[in-house]
């Protein structure tokens, strides 16, 4: 079970705190949240939206092997951020996708 801790980022759609990444909106058709500890997290890396490759796609899957979580604002957005784990990768459109892909960055290269 996961405790309450202090977010280092919290966009509404997006969570960063000490325990891990919370990504909202998550599972179709419910919505609900799914949570990524830093341990499950290989890389993170930004990718750039356009019109081809999943700006128009507010919630599912753009290829077999990501995510996308909904996001309505996500055809404003021009910067994805995306979380390679074990399987499926989640692809989320945060407010501040390189302040996020940092935090993440730092928390997963972090010694334990």
């Amino acid at each position: 079970m996961r405790t309450t801790s202090t977010a280092h980022y919290d966009d509404g759609l997006v969570r960063v705190d000490d325990s891990g990444v919370t990504l909202r909106h998550y599972y179709f058709p419910f919505g609900i949240e799914k949570f990524v500890p830093y341990c499950d997290i290989r890389a993170v890396d930004t990718a750039v939206l356009g019109n081809w490759n999943g700006r128009w796609r507010l919630w599912g899957a753009s290829t077999t092997d990501q995510w996308l979580p909904l996001d309505v604002m996500r055809p404003k957005k021009d910067t994805a951020v995306v979380l390679t784990i074990r399987r499926v990768s989640p692809v989320f459109t945060p407010d501040d996708p390189e302040l996020l892909a940092r935090l993440i960055r730092e928390r997963i290269t972090a010694p334990a």
